[in-house]
Formats: structure tokens, C-alpha cells, sequence
């Protein structure tokens, strides 16, 4: 191959990567990504959230009503595999509900709409929303209990 076409399509291969970063509808989101997850139960219960980031442990919250966990990370593609789950409790009454929820996985969508920048949650006690950011809506995905491991 010639120096000239190796020059050509790192030039395309770099255009491409900047326009996805700052594009999403493109299919693409090369940089840092933000997942928040916040507690919004109607019943304004304390939200018990413990997450792994691949095998590394968050640690375990308790989230009052409207505040929320976050993590931030640079995800590089396909030189990396980041995935982020939680175990999730609130009590409901007399009862307990018990979930673990894949919220983010790199190598699949978790969502019915990926998400570029910002991968945001929204606990209630009906399941998960996730946040569209393309057409700024929440949208209803996981109900309570769950176990959506892939």
C-alpha cells in the first residue's frame, strides 16, 4: 500500500472518530462517558445501590429521593470492555424488591436506545428508566424484580 493511501485513510479513520465524538446520532460516541443513576422512588424510600465496574468494586450507596450515583470512564472503543452493574433494594411497604440490573455494557446495548455521553437511570417502583438523549424523553426498560445478566 502506498504512503499516500495509508495517509488518506488514517486521515478518514481520525475525521470519522472527531464527528462521532461530537455526534451521536452518528452511531458512534468515542470519550468519556457518564452513568447516573438516580433515585427517584415514588414512595421517596431509601435507595440501597452497590455497583462493579468489571470486577472492581463501587462500593455500596444509600440514595435519598432525587440523589444519585455516578461514574464517569473513557471508553475507548474496542480496545476496552467496561461494563457497570448494580444490586439494587428498596423497601415497598412491608416488602423488600431486590434487583440486579446491567446498566452498562460496552460490547452490547443494555437499552432499548444506546447511549452516547451521558448513560442516565432513573429509579422507580415500577423498574428502570433510561434516558433518551436524542429525543430528550425518558423511556420505561427493566421492571422490578430483574436479573438481566448476558
Amino acid at each position: 500500500m502506498s504512503s499516500s493511501k495509508f495517509n488518506f485513510k488514517i486521515h478518514v479513520f481520525f475525521l470519522v472518530a472527531s464527528l462521532a465524538r461530537f455526534e451521536p446520532s452518528l452511531g458512534l460516541y468515542l470519550g468519556q462517558r457518564h452513568v447516573n443513576i438516580v433515585n427517584k422512588l415514588e414512595n421517596h424510600e431509601t435507595l440501597i445501590i452497590h455497583c462493579w465496574q468489571n470486577s472492581d468494586d463501587m462500593g455500596k450507596r444509600y440514595l435519598k429521593y432525587d440523589e444519585e450515583f455516578q461514574s464517569a470512564f473513557i471508553d475507548l472503543f474496542t480496545f476496552q470492555h467496561v461494563n457497570i452493574e448494580c444490586d439494587m433494594e428498596f423497601k415497598d411497604g412491608d416488602m423488600t424488591r431486590r434487583g440486579h440490573f446491567l446498566v452498562y455494557d460496552s460490547s452490547h446495548d443494555v437499552r432499548t436506545r444506546e447511549c452516547y455521553k451521558w448513560c442516565n437511570w432513573s429509579v422507580g417502583t415500577y423498574g428502570l428508566y433510561a434516558y433518551d438523549e436524542v429525543d430528550h424523553k425518558w423511556d420505561y426498560e427493566i421492571p422490578w424484580p430483574s436479573n438481566n445478566r448476558f
